[in-house]
């Protein structure tokens, strides 16, 4: 059990750093799209990049309580 609950820490902690990474990418891709004239698909990629940030806030919370 206590591998198991390590795992789940690790790949939580893991997830969450990548989400992070992620997010930078696409806020890279929306500045270029917002650059092409292209102002909806740039909002259409930052309402995205909001919804993975609070899904990372919700991971988060979940590896805090983990961690308790």
């Amino acid at each position: 059990m206590q591998s198991d609950m390590k795992e789940l820490d690790s790949l939580l902690d893991y997830t969450i750093r990548h989400n992070e990474e992620h997010a930078k990418e696409l806020e890279n891709l929306a500045e270029k799209a917002r650059e092409l004239g292209k102002g909806r698909v740039d909002e259409e990629i930052k309402r995205g990049v909001e919804q993975l940030n609070q899904a990372n806030q919700s991971l988060e919370r979940a590896l805090k309580q983990l961690r308790e």
